[in-house]
């Protein structure tokens, strides 16, 4: 199924962790709607099509506004509403309703949709499938300047209005459901989503003329009105995840919004003005247009319940606003990190030929790795939105780089492992920038390291040549692995398995942190001395979950241009990555771009003068 960057980006749904996908595996899902069901469904194709998740899905309704490649593909077919009553085989209902649209004929309208929601809940009553139904903030009526609404609060609807009518449609539908569930009890989960941004989603908002303007440098305006909560599309297909994987609590509603996306236009002016500058002529209007299109909701239990949202407004609008550039060269994506990546990579490149110049006085073997061997190839040098630089080494040539390194790094920059620093507990060794700060979720509650501006060298260890030799080390190295981040970051064990998290819970609160560690480096180097190994593994990185590859791959090396310097390959790059990527040829998804690394704290010091 061919899409564009932008619908390719919603519907790899990159923000949703591959174990929450995974739990659709298999299933048949009768989806229902209008542009947030089309979206849906062809989310959940491509995740079929593309990442082998065999997901069977069925639209109730009209296709004939679907990508012909979608209507082809076999794990998509439409059903008309004469016809439901023969379904049997449904794990899961998801019913868009109303969510995000406009009615075009209030009455044609609410008659369709309660047809709508009697069949498609005969389908749940007689399957038990799990069903979620997606609302908006406009069934909470007309609220209150100021007010955030949760779940259970609710202001007065209008009676002329056109979006107290669909506030009135909505509420209607919602409780058609509860009361067909409370008749036959099937799991029913409710989704109220803000207002739903998605760059070629269909769905339509009033922002939109102002984000158009934007994109062509010219003049709009914007109500001016109170506070709204706002979502990208994404994270609302997270949340529908969430609830079909049985995640969220049955019988329970949920606001759905972005992540810091509760703001009014003054401050949707503010944030374009900030990515855009002049190109965003934006003059704000006293009306209250804005407010009649929903109103602030707290998304807090949705939270609680550790669906947590991925995009920020600053991200949603950036994404929408690149979806009306035509020219090419104006879809270059904002500058991230506040400015800084440019500075950022030339430091990194400073790295890496620091890192070559070691590595040939030492005759040491090593190879760019991971995001960094996928720059060098796709993009020359590095890829444009990334923060970040990675080598890779075979175990001798790993240790024979941890033992010289710090005396032959220059001033400025230092390495780190668990022997130099005692109170690091990464899989695998760093270097870093002093005097700077780059912290992630992940570092930045480490203040008792160094967590300047790294740099990741990673080993590439020898594994068992049997199968089942590979699978029990493969699944010994996950477990002192998570003994050790677990231990270290003070969290708890959720791997999906009750019995597997139980006992690795255990063993976390049973083994001083200092041990696990010992455990996890003898585990993952455990075959460091076998002759005529085979086969390797990414014991230190996140391909670990690709399990092993042929060590051959990485015999040979070429040299590959990276930002103007020959720099070390394996001469079967292609093999590699593909391993590891499979197309990687496709760059990530778009919204993944805008910043590949989630930096909470950043501070590069006087390097600032390279940008």
């Amino acid at each position: 199924m061919k899409l564009n960057e932008f619908e390719a980006d919603w519907a790899a749904m990159p923000q949703v962790e591959k174990e929450k996908l995974q739990k659709l595996h298999h299933m048949t899902i009768l989806v229902s709607g209008h542009s947030l069901a089309r979206c849906l469904c062809y989310a959940l194709v491509w995740q079929s099509e593309r990442q082998g998740r065999d997901i069977h899905v069925l639209y109730a309704g009209d296709s004939t506004d679907f990508y012909p490649a979608c209507r082809e593909s076999t794990y998509f077919r439409t059903i008309d509403f004469n016809s439901i009553a023969e379904l049997n085989n449904i794990d899961a209902i998801v019913h868009t309703g109303y969510c995000g649209e406009q009615s075009q004929s209030f009455p044609t309208d609410f008659a369709e949709e309660v047809r709508c929601v009697n069949a498609l809940a005969s389908v749940a009553k007689r399957t038990g499938a799990q069903t979620v139904l997606l609302s908006d903030s406009r069934v909470y009526g007309n609220g209150k300047r100021g007010r955030v609404y949760a779940e259970n609060e609710y202001a007065p609807l209008g009676n002329t209005d056109a979006a107290s009518r669909e506030g009135q449609l909505l509420r209607v539908t919602e409780n058609l459901w509860h009361c067909h569930q409370k008749e036959k009890h099937f799991p029913l989960t409710v989704l109220r989503t803000g207002i739903v941004l998605g760059a070629y989603s269909g769905l339509q908002t009033f922002l939109d003329e102002a984000l158009r303007a934007v994109a062509n440098g010219t003049p709009c305006t914007l109500p001016n009105g109170g506070k709204l909560s706002f979502v990208y599309i994404t994270d609302v297909f997270r949340a529908i995840v969430y609830a079909l994987g049985k995640e969220l609590r049955d019988g329970q509603t949920y606001n759905v919004t972005g992540n810091n996306s509760t703001v009014s236009a003054g401050t949707v002016a503010a944030m374009l003005h900030d990515v855009y500058g002049d190109k965003a002529h934006i003059s704000l209007t006293d009306t209250n247009e804005a407010e009649s299109n929903g109103c602030a909701i707290s998304n807090g239990k949705l939270i609680n319940e550790g669906c947590a949202p991925a995009l920020g407004m600053d991200t949603a609008l950036e994404l929408c606003v690149m979806s009306y550039q035509t020219d090419d060269g104006d879809r270059l994506l904002p500058n991230t990190h506040d400015g800084r990546l440019d500075a950022i990579q030339k430091m990194q490149l400073t790295y890496l030929l620091e890192v070559d110049r070691i590595c040939k006085k030492h005759n040491i073997k090593y190879f760019l790795g991971g995001g960094t061997l996928l720059g060098a190839i796709r993009h020359n040098g590095f890829i444009p939105w990334d923060d970040d630089s990675d080598i890779m080494m075979l175990r001798e040539d790993y240790d024979r780089f941890a033992e010289i390194a710090q005396s032959e790094l220059p001033a400025g920059m230092t390495f780190q492992s668990g022997k130099t620093d005692k109170n690091c507990f990464y899989e695998f060794n760093k270097l870093r920038v002093e005097n700077t700060v780059f912290a992630t979720a992940l570092a930045k509650n480490h203040t008792d390291i160094n967590v300047g501006i790294a740099f990741d060298i990673f080993c590439h260890d020898k594994t068992a040549n049997s199968r089942i030799g590979r699978k029990i080390h493969l699944a010994a190295t996950l477990f002192t692995r998570a003994l050790v981040l677990n231990k270290w970051n003070h969290r708890k064990a959720d791997n999906g398995s009750r019995l597997q998290s139980a006992v690795t819970n255990f063993c976390v609160k049973l083994f001083p942190l200092r041990f696990s560690y010992f455990l996890m480096n003898h585990t993952i180097s455990f075959f460091k001395r076998k002759k005529n190994a085979r086969y390797l593994y990414d014991g230190m990185g996140r391909n670990v979950y690709n399990g092993s590859f042929d060590a051959s791959i990485l015999d040979e090396v070429i040299e590959k241009d990276f930002e103007g310097y020959p720099l070390p390959i394996p001469k079967r790059y292609d093999e590699y990555l593909t391993f590891l990527y499979g197309d990687y040829m496709e760059p990530a998804p778009l919204s993944t771009r805008l910043g590949c690394h989630e930096i909470l704290l950043c501070d590069i010091g006087k390097y600032d003068t390279l940008s």
